[in-house]
């Protein structure tokens, strides 16, 4: 017998018996994952938050309708006059003609019009989403920066009451949205229209005596737990997840055949409420997220589940800081006013 056909013999055996260890292997996987979990209590607690009771005056529902008519093209002058309130105490506004100003504002009055209806309603209840598809938010923070704008010049033109007015409409509106926001994308808007709302307010103050300050009442109001929690956010995000992986896994027909067949091995070792329920877990950011220890062999249970939960994991304390500095924020606002 030749050295090669000696060594292909080899290989082969060495081949098979990969072959027989894999094969054993899964079907030790699928025993493993036979059944799926209950569901947990927190799982159970984040469907609950998501139950939808219809509001009548539903501000997100009016956006959306209005968007269509609006469009959501940039409007590069307000943006450029808002451009440096993060660095530069907003110096292109507040270097600007009184009449640039005015014209602006008269070519945006639908725009305008529309934010001040925005704001007169009394909900802003986001609908349950299937998708990433999210509205456009453009028009809206373009909408608050013609509010701003308009603040300031009736604060400029001595109008402080027209002023406080506005500031306080505008301010009142992003933290009503704050609690109800149902995505961390959404939640994370009305926080960047707060920062907005607050360096823009500290800017024009400085540029106003003390007697034309504009003071709305809402300064005063420290944020409450709702406003500064993720909760609810954290809930639309586990639904969503769950609506995502659940539509990547059903929807394999567009896949090449090995890409098919990988998938149709892998579906028994997802569980899906185990994913959930460690989906839940893994969100519950205002507690750490925390989870025991576990040993090294947990991962033979679900663990496809496991391992889409890890690359999906939300940076909690990112976005509690952001949110706690808007405490920090108004307090600053007013201890300088």
């Amino acid at each position: 017998m030749s050295l090669v056909t000696t060594l292909a013999k080899f290989l082969g055996k060495c081949l098979g018996g990969l072959v027989a260890v894999a094969v054993t292997c899964y079907l030790l996987l699928l025993t493993v994952n036979w059944q799926d979990e209950a569901a947990s209590e927190r799982a159970l607690d984040l469907k609950r938050q998501l139950t939808l009771k219809p509001v009548s005056n539903n501000g997100y529902q009016l956006y959306t309708t209005q968007l269509a008519q609006l469009g959501s093209a940039a409007i590069p002058e307000l943006q450029q006059l808002f451009s440096d309130c993060y660095q530069a105490g907003c110096q292109s506004l507040l270097q600007a003609e009184t009449e640039t100003l005015q014209q602006l504002l008269a070519q945006q009055q639908q725009l305008l019009a529309a934010y001040q209806q925005w704001l007169a309603t009394e909900h802003w209840q986001e609908p349950l989403l299937v998708s990433t598809d999210l509205p456009a938010y453009q028009p809206l923070l373009n909408g608050q920066r013609l509010q701003l704008l308009q603040a300031y010049l009736a604060a400029r033109q001595g109008d402080s009451e027209l002023a406080q007015q506005l500031l306080a409409a505008d301010l009142q509106f992003w933290r009503k949205l704050l609690p109800q926001n149902r995505y961390l994308v959404s939640k994370m808007i009305s926080v960047a229209a707060i920062e907005q709302h607050f360096l823009f307010a500290s800017a024009i103050n400085q540029s106003l005596t003390d007697g034309e300050r504009p003071r709305p009442a809402i300064w005063q109001q420290p944020f409450s737990p709702a406003e500064l929690s993720l909760e609810l956010a954290l809930a639309g995000e586990w639904q969503l997840s769950e609506q995502l992986i659940a539509k990547g896994l059903n929807e394999s027909s567009e896949l090449k055949l090995l890409q098919r067949l990988g998938v149709t091995l892998l579906k028994p070792l997802y569980q899906a409420q185990a994913s959930s329920n460690e989906r839940a877990l893994l969100l519950s950011c205002e507690a750490g997220g925390q989870q025991a220890i576990a040993p090294w062999y947990h991962w033979a249970y679900n663990p496809v589940g496991k391992m889409l939960n890890r690359a999906s994991k939300v940076p909690c304390a990112q976005y509690l800081s952001r949110l706690e500095r808007l405490e920090q924020s108004r307090q600053q606002l007013v201890s300088a006013g």
